[in-house]
């Protein structure tokens, strides 16, 4: 997705930073990189405001229902249960 303006970042790179532009875990450098491309870049924006809105409704529809204790017991149990092997090829 592009604009077809040239810019100093490009598109491809503001779109690959967008989860972590969103989540906020951006160094201060690409923070600013993509701040900008999104300012001149309408597509960029479209795509930074999707993800934005799906994170938050999914993130809603995470909060929207309990577990209940005896399901989460039982979850808890099989988690110990488990048990990692390693191969090493």
């Amino acid at each position: 997705m592009s604009c077809g303006n040239p810019h100093a970042t490009p598109c491809t790179e503001v779109l690959s930073l967008l989860y972590v532009y969103i989540d906020d875990e951006i160094d201060e450098v690409h923070r600013i990189e993509v701040t900008t491309h999104l300012g001149e870049c309408p597509p960029c924006v479209e795509s930074y405001t999707v993800e934005r809105r799906f994170k938050a409704r999914l993130r809603d529809a995470c909060l929207a229902e309990q577990v209940p204790d005896q399901v989460r017991s039982r979850i808890m149990a099989q988690i110990q249960q488990v048990s990692i092997t390693y191969r090493y090829d």
